[in-house]
This record gives C-alpha cells, structure tokens and sequence, in this order.
C-alpha cells in the first residue's frame, strides 16, 4: 500500500508549476480543464502544499460558494486533512436596501469568519472584565495562522464595519472572572442579541438568578454562565433540547448578531436594531472596510472564472442601484448611497493587483496574460458512459470495474445507511468492495483495488483522463432516477465514515 506522500505524488508534481508560479509576482497562473469536484480537489491539494499561505477564493453567487466550501470539507476529510483552515463568508440572502435584517445564523457565520481573521492581525480581543489576566485556552480555529476563505462577489464587494469595531465589541467571558451581570447584558444587547425568557436561536440571551443564557453566534450550541455574586463560577454548553450541559469550556466568545454596532457610549447602543440597521453602517462609522482590509497579510487570491465573476459583478452593481432607487431615495429612507456601501469590481481587482493570483476555468479560454497554464487532467462521469439516464446499472458497474484498473474507484454516498446498502449491492454482483480510509491512497497500484465507498457531500464526481482517481456520486452511480433521499443530517453527524 502506497504511504500517503507517495499516493500524492503525481498529483502534487502535475499542480508544482502553479504553486511555483503564485509565488513569483510577476506570473499569474490558470488552472484549465477543471469539471465537477475537481475544482475542490485541486484546491485542497495546492492549500496542503502551501501550508503557510492564506487563500481568498472568489465564485460568482452564494450557491457556488456554499458549494465549493463543501467540496473543500468532503476533499479534506477523503485524504485525512484538517478542515480547520477552512471559512466560508456568506453574502446577507436579503436584497439590497430591504428593510429587513439578515437571517441571523448568515451572520453568525459572518461573524465567524471575521473574527477569525481579525486574531490572525493580531488585534488584541477585550475580554468584558478588565481584572481578567492572560489569554488563556482559544477554540481549536483560533490557533490557525492561515485561513482558506471561500465567498462570492456580491459579498466580497459589500463594504463591512472596520476591524477595529468588531475586535473593541467582541467580548470573551471566562470561569474565575469578576463581571457584573449588568455589564454582561449590556454589552449584549451592544451586540445586538434580543434578552427573552429562553434561548432557541443564535443572538438571544436570557437571565435567570445567577443563570445567564446566552447563544452566542460564535458556537453551534448555546451557552450557560452560572454566577456566584459577581464572580463567573462556570461557562458551559448545553442541549437546547434536553437543558443539560454537554461541554465545560475555560472561556467563551460572544459574537456579534447583527452587523451594526453603536460605540458602547452612543444613546443608541443598548436599544434594539431597527430591521434595516445594517444599511446605515456609513452613518455610524467614520469609514467602511472590504472584506480584503480584514486579512492581515496578502493571500492567494483565486478567481473562479474571472470574466464570468466580471460580468456577475456588472449585473449584481445594477441590482443594487436598481434598488436603491425603488427604496433607499426616498425621504422616509433617505439610506447611503450605493457607493458607499459597495465597491466596484474593479476597484478590487486593482486593489489585489500585487497579490498572488490563480484563475481556474473549465476551459482555457483566458488571454496570454494568464501564464503559465495547467490542464488539470479531469473528464466528467458523463463522458465515460457514467451519469447517463436509462443505462443498465450492470453496465455502470462494468464501467467502474474498468476504471480501477489504473487507480482507484470511489463511490460517494450522503448516508452512512446507503454505504452499507452499496457495500451489499457490490457482494449481490460479486464485486470486491470496502469503506474508503484516507490511508488507502489516491495513486495507481499494481494490484487492482476494490471499489471503495464513503459519506460525504460531493457537488459532481470526476475522473481523471489517465484513469488514475475515479470520483462518482450515488447520484451519478444511479443514473436512471433512483436517488437515496438521506435523513436530515443532526450537528453530531460524522463526516466520512470510519
């Protein structure tokens, strides 16, 4: 069995002129020939390569982002990589200048993520109580040095509170810590978050004696701070469902629940947001910030086909200005004009102009100023005889059994139930099948590997021209309709199988 630095080797030599080149200014790289997961997979191979670089990676709409973040988690998890690099910044969901606030899990993601690269900068993050001393324990995500961001256009192009703001309102809340339970709420409600009598979803707080709830948008799960007087006697997670405590934590973040946040002396800061707060940002802050002004040093910046994210900008500027018209204009309204809460595309583009850059396109359709170019050797399932309505599932299984001659042939399946249900379909036509483990390798073997099945989210499978990886789907597999509809995934679920 190939160790796992021999079973990459082929593919990390085929990607070294890229990764050569992203470090040379003066070269600015095209990855080609890219189709369905194979845009994730390269990028995860290029990001392991360059341990120490931080990658800002553009696609043209929240779909495509959400998307290729999957496919970045599914890739890392299939060859046993840390996922905690990974990011996803999520545009608002609402149209331009509505009058309505953004769904708070979008912002708790947001916040997330901001936050993240705001302690890669180095700010320094207030905890509430000034007689705490220390840094004490940070989760797991803190202690990255790089990140691997993934957004779209509209929300790279959105103008953002400064970092200062969000690093000065952040508030980290620690077992052992003096805090009056006064200064806890208000600072809370500074951050936006609603006090009830129980918390259900991110951005509520309530308070009970010495009990504080809070769910913070910095976890999945909420908080509860129990209180001796004044003094924090322990922070934990608990089940919303069942109220019992799940995790003891050293010390917890409370992030902000919504994107406006009035200077803790302003008349304003303790009352509730009006639903179209955060279209006022430019009236609160001096200036507003790009999501670029958050990294602290130059990341690759990757641009999934850059004509087309041109034009998506182009089309989404006129959304904006379309609606600004219909709402922000009025007397009643009177919003921030769109340039002050956007910027042009090519104003970022100009901006990254001396940052490491990688184009990646299906096809090599870029002008000569894209040098060097790569051809990632990838073919669809499609073009293989896979994926193809009303074909035999005797001759899909024949394919397959053709392609694991070269390399290995790995089925995807979003339930560990249909697993196991294709490991048995494999035994019923006597074919050699087992669970995949990242250890098993991604290169050609002497000896024809089994099929091997694993769960995970998957946009489209690939296989590779050279027949050395082949990448199906359970909806490419069953390509007459059938299609197993899996169970709602719970917060607990395991990615890949063990």
């Amino acid at each position: 069995m190939p160790t796992a630095s021999q079973s990459r080797a082929y593919w990390d030599r085929l990607l070294r002129p890229i990764l050569d080149a992203v470090g040379d200014s003066r070269s600015r790289p095209c990855l080609t020939g890219l189709h369905g997961g194979t845009t994730g997979f390269a990028l995860t191979l290029l990001a392991d390569q360059a341990p120490n670089k931080s990658w800002l990676i553009v696609t043209g709409s929240d779909e495509a982002a959400e998307r290729l973040y999957e496919d970045l988690q599914f890739f890392h998890a299939m060859l046993g990589l840390s996922p905690e690099a990974l990011a996803l910044f999520p545009e608002w969901e609402t149209l331009p200048y509505e009058a309505t606030p953004p769904h708070v899990e979008l912002i708790a993601r947001r916040m997330q993520t901001l936050h993240r690269l705001v302690s890669m900068r180095g700010a320094r993050l207030p905890v509430v109580s000034a007689s705490a001393t220390g840094d004490g324990p940070s989760p797991a995500h803190m202690e990255q040095a790089r990140i691997v961001l993934v957004t779209s256009v509209p929300a790279l192009i959105q103008l953002l509170l400064p970092p200062s703001v969000l690093s000065d309102a952040c508030l980290r809340i620690r077992p052992g810590e003096t805090l009056e339970r006064a200064t806890l709420v208000s600072g809370l409600l500074r951050l936006g978050y609603r006090q009830g009598s129980a918390v259900e979803i991110p951005g509520e707080f309530s308070v009970r004696g010495g009990i504080v709830d809070i769910y913070s948008t910095a976890y999945p799960d909420p908080l509860r701070v129990e209180f001796l007087g004044d003094t924090i006697e322990s922070v934990r997670i608990f089940d919303t469902t069942t109220q019992k405590s799940t995790t003891t934590l050293t010390q917890a973040w409370l992030l902000p629940a919504r994107e406006l946040i009035y200077p803790a002396d302003h008349p304003a800061a303790l009352t509730p947001l009006p639903p179209d707060a955060e279209w006022r940002g430019r009236e609160v802050y001096q200036s507003l910030e790009t999501l670029l002004d958050y990294f602290p040093e130059m990341p690759v910046l990757v641009l999934d086909q850059p004509e087309a994210l041109a034009k998506k900008a182009k089309e989404f500027q006129k959304e904006v200005e379309e609606a600004y018209h219909r709402h922000g204009g009025t007397a009643e309204a009177a919003y921030p004009t769109p340039d002050q809460l956007y910027v042009p595309w090519e104003t970022i583009l100009n901006a990254t102009r001396s940052w490491p850059c990688l184009a990646m396109e299906p096809v090599a359709s870029l002008d000569d100023s894209w040098q060097p170019v790569v051809t990632f050797p990838s073919q669809s399932p499609n073009s293989v005889g896979l994926a193809q309505r009303g074909t035999p599932f005797s001759d899909t299984l024949a394919i397959l059994d053709r392609l694991r001659v070269a390399g290995p042939a790995l089925i995807v399946a979003r339930s560990r139930g249909q697993v196991d249900r294709l490991l048995a379909l494999f035994g019923e036509h006597d074919l050699p099948a087992a669970g995949w483990k990242p250890q098993h390798g991604i290169s050609s073997s002497k000896d024809k590997p089994p099929f091997y099945l694993l769960q995970g989210d998957l946009s489209a499978g690939f296989v590779s021209s050279d027949g050395r990886l082949a990448i199906v789907t359970e909806v490419e597999l069953f390509s007459n309709g059938m299609r197993h509809r899996p169970a709602p995934k719970g917060k607990t679920d395991s990615f890949l199988a063990p």
